[in-house]
């Protein structure tokens, strides 16, 4: 799998009661996603982030790398500052 990070605008649209996003193809196709699979959501102040509980088989690792992305979103402003330094 390729870790190419991907940026694109999308829009929040009402389904029903509910509002859902459209996921475009190319990236469902990119992550071997398929429709009716279910996936992990977590949510913090910051964002949302979903993924395939199936390719993450070591639970902790997995809320390390939650945790680790989380503080990077929260301190992006100052990693970045460092890293240009």
């Amino acid at each position: 799998m390729s870790t190419k990070s991907t940026v694109q605008k999308i829009t929040i649209q009402k389904i029903g009661e509910d509002h859902g996003i459209v996921l475009p193809q190319e990236i469902l196709d990119r992550l071997g996603w398929k429709e009716g699979q279910i996936l992990e959501l977590h949510v913090d102040d910051t964002g949302i982030e979903l993924f395939d509980p199936k390719t993450v088989s070591d639970e902790d690792f997995q809320r390390q790398l939650l945790a680790a992305k989380m503080a990077m979103r929260k301190y992006h402003v100052t990693l970045s500052a460092l890293a240009k330094s």
